[in-house]
C-alpha cells in the first residue's frame, strides 16, 4: 500500500512559464514589496505621531493640574483677604487680574486669571 502512494508523479510534471507569465509574476512581486515598504513607512510615521501626541497630551494634563492648583491658591487668598480684611491680599488679586465670585450653593470655583 505504501509503495502505491508516491510523490514522484508530482515531480515528473514539468511546469513551464512563458515570458509574459514571468514578467507578470515579477511585476506583482515587486508591487507587493513596494506595498510592504510603504506599510512599514506608514507604521513608523504613525508611531512617531502617536508619541508626539502623547507628549502633547501629557503637557496639557500638567497644565490642568497646575491650573487647579492655582485656582485653589486664588480661593485661599480670596478667603483669607475676606476673613482678615487684608487690603494687601485684595490688591494682590487685583494686580494679577484674578476675579473670584463665591457660589451660593457652597461650591467654590475661582474664575480663570486673565492674561496680560
Amino acid at each position: 500500500m505504501l509503495s502505491l502512494f508516491s510523490f514522484n508523479h508530482l515531480h515528473s510534471d514539468i511546469i513551464l512559464m512563458n515570458r509574459i507569465q514571468f514578467f507578470v509574476l515579477t511585476g506583482l512581486s515587486s508591487l507587493l514589496v513596494l506595498l510592504l515598504a510603504g506599510h512599514i513607512a506608514l507604521v513608523v510615521a504613525v508611531n512617531h505621531s502617536q508619541m508626539s501626541w502623547a507628549a502633547a497630551q501629557q503637557e496639557v494634563n500638567k497644565g490642568q493640574v497646575a491650573q487647579n492648583g492655582l485656582k485653589q491658591v486664588a480661593v485661599r487668598i480670596f478667603n483669607d483677604s475676606r476673613s482678615t480684611n487684608d487690603a494687601g491680599l485684595k490688591d494682590l488679586l487685583a494686580k494679577e487680574q484674578i476675579t473670584y465670585t463665591p457660589q451660593t450653593n457652597g461650591t467654590e470655583n475661582p474664575a480663570a486669571p486673565a492674561t496680560h
